[in-house]
């Protein structure tokens, strides 16, 4: 019957109040409660009013407090004699009831008074609250000295990810590495963990228990996976060669057969299929039983191994072939063989152990962590008084009668949204009493937080045993003609869910849109696809994928059409944008932006995670390392700079890149001084911030982003490369949990296009309406974790459809798509005055919600070719559906927005005064060997300090390098051997820029392949245009490092050349990062000193130690750096050695009188010249610091690795210095050779230089 809100009676009773979109429902319960004061004569403290969330809650208290507000001016008016003119027709009615009694106003008066002064007290709050306050009341009763605390979401959530992270480097990380990488493969990870522990913990109505006896928390899991994990694969292995071969000529069988029935399409089952699949799998078992005498290790399986088989999962995994049979015979009765079982056991049952055991072990924990710490969870609350509760039964029947007597009356808003335990409490407490009001308000078709515990099967069973069921039919939202659209659109109801759509009536006040009333109120923009695809294939279904990718342009081109022809009566604040995922959101929203339509996501995301944050994570990235060229390419062509390819080109030719690089270098010096939010304002121009002012809620994030980092730099002491760092750290770390000041801002721009995610619209409207993606098909459920409603308890699976739990998971899809369906009348509710539906037909989408609202009643016997354009204008003719119909193409953006901005006086802010300590950060060995010159006032470049390069490139430093007095003695020596004065690269440009230009050039050629093929030629130019070189420097280069390629290195290295390394034997600029002592102790020179005494060579004796003394180093943080290159020297990886490899550009040529630069050939590069310049520079040191990060890198990535066996040594080459083949030739010993200095590595030193950097004692 329909809900009257002055008759309706207050008597005690168990009713349903069902409301549905926009009828007024929080004003309905304002208004009983008024009457409940007064003509029920109760006490707003015996009334409880229940809802969702603190937001509802908050609201319905404050529409409470209007009311009485309302009321009281009302009596008010009667008592003076006046005529109420401003109340409402509702409140007017009421009025009416005391008009001619005026004792009755006055007691109606000082009711209601009464109450204003207690609400704030009031129990009008959400279901957590309810509870927190009964046992609050219940510990006080009881005279307990300790009461539980209600930890918060966020506390509760915090704790979890705290749980998880111990647990994961406890039990996880101890697993084998190629078992741990399987089990990531298996979606396993800290967030998944975390995510799935959450939703147990916030649902106590179901139970957990793990049934399978092999998991056992009191152990660890390494024991119990590689048990099981060795189990599954004898099992299968057995299987496999008894029924392999039968099982694959079976799925050949099935696939026939089907074919024989006119089916097309049996993938991944053919007749006749081209390979052996059956073959692959014997070779591939039979690869892990083969032994090699010097690597028995070699071929044991692990995880990793059956994860990347994609036969097991793609083909002979019963999975595939139970879905197909479903799609082909509709048939649910698939039995696995034995084989196909153990097939399946071996993809997923090691998944599932760890699955069991961690959420297993972590539940339990968790349990026992708050209940030392005397805290309590929402979840833990709900159960603390649930009747059922075996733990609490006696108890909670004490609480529920105390409830009995406190209230009299209890409201429940947003009942659908309501669990079993809360039903259960309420049921207990109230339904049964003949003396209690117990009034349910809800919307069965907006029950959208399954995800969440709401259960609309407790709903439909709440109603089953109501005494009465009154609906509000008045629609306060929709205008009369979006309302009679509606009505029609869904008047054969929800038909997924059975749900029935009333007929509304539109009682909403005319506004400044009523200029829609000479347009269709429903829009349907049917989606073309004009491909080539389609046009030669009219039986052509377009993907999911490839609709979604169009979508974006047509939102943007109707958003413009509606804000610039409606003569502003629709401005963008009036349109919302309704989407699936975050994802649909933002790119919808980087399409507005190329238009200059701002928008704004609401939602509750982590401000890290949006586009701001990217681009400020590129901008800190480019202040920590100003001379990274590659970093600064991506800002470039980030948000905030947009530069173009051939910006890119001219800006290379032009020399832009160097001025970004002096600008960064600049803002870096200053960072300090200026902290983030100073240095971005500086970098970014005025024109450049408005300009990313046009484009949405860019600028806005960003500085909110900066905000948090400059506070992440001040309470932690960050420098700036520890503020890029700490950042990176916050958007990869992949936390569900993000506190309210990371939360994105939604106001920065106060006209701007509203974009939010369906779940997030609700009890939201706007004037207009878009949904974009209605017509996909809701995602299928995954798992591992299922809810069983029927047994009240979790169960994991992953096989779903093969075991037991087939049934669990085909009735998952069917939730799925009912709730896809109330989420789709959600979306459609929201509008005030023109609804926008985007449609398009795509594969694999027939159970989309669009469907049945579209085509009709029958359209589930319709194939999805069938579901056009044309359909739908058939079936609203049909139906006298006049809806507007059109088809739409993707094209490009069809114009640019101007919004008319109003002046404004704009004030400065306080300007900051702190400075920022700097204390810890990251080191090099140019950082190190820099220490006396900067103590003489000399400023590295920040590049060097970070990455490690060569301070002895800078043209500065060369002359004086070779003003010892010893060095003319030294070529006076040399003047004996037949080594040429003239080089090929002597008239090749010096300096830092030239000396990276070589580097890159080495980084980026074939050395296999000649120097002067054509690849090779474009990489020199690109390299020597990037650093203004000229080009005519082209052939000297080629000469160059040709002979650096082509020479045999000799010594240790024997024969080899550089171009007999591929790819497979070598890896270009190998970047580390070491972290310097573990326990806090900084580094300090005189360490490096007694390490490298105890271990001196005779290259570099006592000498060149002393002069390490020099160095003033004294750190903590990391040691980075980067190797130019390392390689192996045997084609067998196992029984090779490696090598570091470092380019040196370095002048020690001739000069003349005047002090110029003159000749420079291998003559100069004696073996002596050569040492004298390792020494002058600290590159023993480099050497020694590098080979502990190759030793590193060797124990980390090579099997059985043995620094004696595996770590050969490192080579300088001196570019500049490698004589020609003619030299070679006329040489008449096998000495050493020009340019290079090759020292086999000294076990003993590196090993303790890696103890000394681990913070251990030597």
């Amino acid at each position: 019957m329909e809900f009257n809100p002055n008759t309706y009676p207050l008597t005690p009773g168990l009713r349903l109040l069902e409301a549905s979109a926009g009828t007024g429902k929080t004003f309905s319960i304002a208004h009983l409660v008024l009457r409940l004061l007064t003509e029920g004569e109760h006490s707003i403290d015996n009334i409880l009013v229940v809802s969702f969330t603190k937001a509802t809650a908050a609201e319905i208290k404050s529409r409470i407090s209007n009311r009485i507000i309302s009321a009281l001016h009302g009596l008010e008016s009667i008592q003076a004699g006046d005529i109420p003119s401003k109340s409402d027709e509702v409140l007017r009615e009421w009025l009416g009831k005391c008009s001619q009694n005026s004792d009755k106003c006055m007691y109606w008066a000082n009711l209601l008074l009464e109450a204003l002064a207690n609400i704030e007290q009031s129990d009008i709050t959400t279901i957590h609250g309810f509870c927190r306050r009964t046992l609050q009341r219940e510990a006080i009763d009881n005279g307990n000295a300790i009461e539980l605390k209600a930890l918060t979401d966020e506390e509760n959530k915090q704790l979890i990810i705290e749980i998880v992270c111990d647990y994961w480097e406890e039990h996880v990380l101890s697993l084998e590495p190629k078992h741990l990488q399987g089990i990531e493969e298996a979606g396993i990870s800290i967030k998944s963990l975390a995510k799935n522990l959450m939703d147990i913990d916030q649902d106590q109505s179901l139970a957990f228990v793990v049934d399978d006896p092999k998991v056992d928390i009191s152990k660890s899991l390494k024991t119990q996976f590689q048990e099981s994990f060795h189990a599954c694969w004898q099992n299968f292995v057995c299987n496999w060669k008894k029924d392999g071969m039968a099982l694959e000529k079976s799925l050949q069988e099935v696939a026939k057969s089907y074919r024989g029935e006119g089916v097309k399409d049996t993938r991944p089952y053919t007749p006749n299929p081209r390979k052996n699949r059956c073959n692959e799998i014997n070779e591939w078992i039979l690869s892990f039983y083969k032994t090699k005498e010097d690597d028995v290790n070699n071929n044991e399986i692990f995880y990793k191994d059956i994860r990347a088989q994609k036969l097991i999962k793609d083909y002979y995994h019963p999975q595939n072939l139970y879905e197909l049979e479903k799609k082909l015979s509709n048939s649910n009765s698939f039995t696995p063989s034995t084989l196909q079982e153990s097939i399946a056991d071996l993809w997923e049952k090691p998944a599932e152990i760890v699955w069991n055991h961690s959420l297993s072990y972590t539940f339990e924990k968790l349990k026992s962590i708050r209940h030392k710490r005397q805290v309590i969870s929402y979840g833990e609350q709900l159960k603390l008084l649930d009747p059922e509760s075996q733990d609490h039964k006696s108890k909670n029947k004490s609480i529920l009668s105390k409830l009995r007597i406190k209230y009299k009356v209890i409201l429940i808003d947003e009942f659908q949204d309501t669990d079993a335990i809360q039903w259960r409490i309420f049921r207990e407490a109230f339904a049964k009493s003949s003396e209690h009001l117990l009034l349910m308000v809800g919307d069965p078709k907006q029950a959208i937080y399954k995800f969440r515990g709401g259960d609309l099967k407790t709903y439909l069973r709440a109603k089953e045993e109501v005494d009465r069921v009154d609906s509000l039919t008045t629609n306060y939202r929709a205008t009369p003609e979006l309302m009679d659209c509606l009505n029609n659109f869904m008047k054969n109801g929800l038909k997924y869910s059975k749900l029935i759509v009333p007929e509304l009536i539109s009682k909403r006040s005319k506004s400044k849109v009523e200029e829609y009333k000479k347009h269709c109120p429903i829009e349907i923009l049917s989606i073309e696809h004009g491909d080539k695809k389609m046009a030669n294939n009219s039986s052509y279904i377009p993907t999911k994928a490839d609709v979604e990718l169009k979508i974006p342009n047509i939102v943007t081109n109707k958003t413009l059409e509606l804000i610039t022809n409606t003569e502003h009566l629709v401005c963008p604040n009036d349109i919302c944008i309704l989407v699936s995922r975050h994802k649909q959101a933002e790119e919808i929203r980087d399409s507005l932006s190329k238009a200059n339509i701002p928008s704004r996501l609401i939602n509750q995301g982590d401000i890290f995670e949006t586009e701001g944050g990217k681009n400020l994570q590129l901008f800190l990235d480019c202040l920590s390392t100003p001379s990274h060229i590659d970093r600064l390419k991506l800002l470039t062509c980030s948000k905030l700079m947009r530069w173009d390819a051939k910006k890119l080109a001219e800006a290379s030719n032009a020399g832009e890149f160097d001025e970004l690089v002096l600008k960064f270098i600049n803002l870096s010096e200053n960072f300090k001084h200026t902290g983030i939010t100073g240095s971005l304002s500086s970098f970014l121009e005025s024109s450049d911030i408005a300009n990313i002012a046009e484009r949405g809620r860019l600028l806005g994030d960003l500085y909110q982003c900066a905000h948090l980092v400059q506070e992440a730099v001040h309470s932690q002491g960050l420098d700036i490369t520890g503020a890029a760092r700490w950042l990176k750290h916050q958007r990869i770390k992949g936390s569900d949990l993000t506190s309210e000041e990371r939360r994105p801002n939604s106001d920065i721009a106060e006209e701007a296009i509203n974009v939010l995610t369906v779940h997030r619209s609700k009890g939201l409207q706007y004037k207009v309406v878009i949904c974009p993606y209605l017509w996909e098909s809701p995602s299928k459920p995954k798992g591992p974790l299922w809810r069983t409603d029927e047994k009240n308890k979790w169960v994991f699976s992953f096989k779903s459809g093969l075991d037991s739990h087939q049934k669990i998971y085909e009735k998952a899809v069917e939730d799925s798509i009912e709730e896809a369906e109330r989420l789709a009348y959600v979306a459609l509710t929201r509008a005030e005055c023109k609804l926008i539906i985007f449609w398009s037909i795509a594969t694999n989408q027939t159970d989309n919600p669009l469907k049945f609202f579209l085509f009709g009643p029958e359209a589930n016997k319709s194939k999805i070719e069938d579901l056009t354009t044309e359909n739908i204008q058939t079936t609203f003719r049909l139906h006298n559906l006049k809806f507007n119909v059109r088809p739409v193409r993707s094209q490009e953006i069809s114009g640019k927005w101007s919004p008319s901005y109003e002046n404004h006086n704009l004030s400065l802010g306080p300007r900051p005064k702190r400075s920022l300590d700097q204390t810890w950060g990251r080191h090099s060995y140019s950082s190190w060997v820099s220490t006396i010159e900067k103590e003489g006032g000399r400023k590295d470049y920040p590049k060097e300090n970070e990455e490690g390069r060569d301070r002895d490139q800078q043209e500065g430093n060369i002359k004086g390098s070779f003003q010892d007095k010893a060095f003319p003695i030294e070529l006076m020596k040399n003047k004996t051997n037949s080594w040429s004065k003239q080089g090929p690269l002597q008239h090749f440009p010096r300096g830092p820029i030239a000396g990276e230009c070589l580097h890159r050039i080495l980084e980026r050629i074939d050395y296999t392949a000649s120097v002067k093929n054509e690849h090779s030629v474009n990489i020199i130019k690109e390299e020597l245009s990037r650093s203004r070189i000229d080009l005519s420097k082209i052939e000297i280069v080629q000469e160059g490092l040709e002979r650096v390629l082509s020479t045999s290195l000799g010594g240790p290295l024997g024969d080899i050349k550089f171009r007999d390394l591929n790819t497979e034997r070598r890896v270009n600029e190998l970047s580390f990062d070491i972290c310097l002592s573990s326990e806090n102790k900084p580094i300090l020179s005189s360490e490096l000193v007694k390490v490298m005494t105890r271990n001196q060579g005779e290259r570099y004796g006592i000498d060149y130690i002393n002069s390490l003394k020099e160095l003033n180093i004294c750190s903590s943080g990391f040691l980075t750096g980067s190797i130019d290159l390392i390689f192996n020297d045997k084609d067998d990886i196992s029984n090779s050695r490696w090598w570091l490899a470092d380019w040196k550009s370095n002048w020690l040529g001739d000069f003349t009188e005047q002090g110029e630069l003159s000749s420079c050939g291998s003559f100069h590069y004696s073996i002596n010249s050569m040492e004298k310049e390792m020494v002058l520079h600290h590159y023993p040191l480099q050497a020694n610091l590098y080979l502990v990060a190759l030793h590193r890198f060797l124990k980390w990535r090579l099997p059985n690795y043995s620094p004696q066996k595996h770590l050969g040594g490192y080579i300088y080459v001196f570019l500049r210095g490698i004589p020609s083949d003619y030299e070679l030739s006329m040489r008449s010993n096998k000495g050493n050779i020009p340019g290079l200095i090759i020292e086999e590595a000294k076990f003993k030193n590196i090993i303790e230089l890696d103890q000394l950097l681990l913070g251990k004692a030597i």
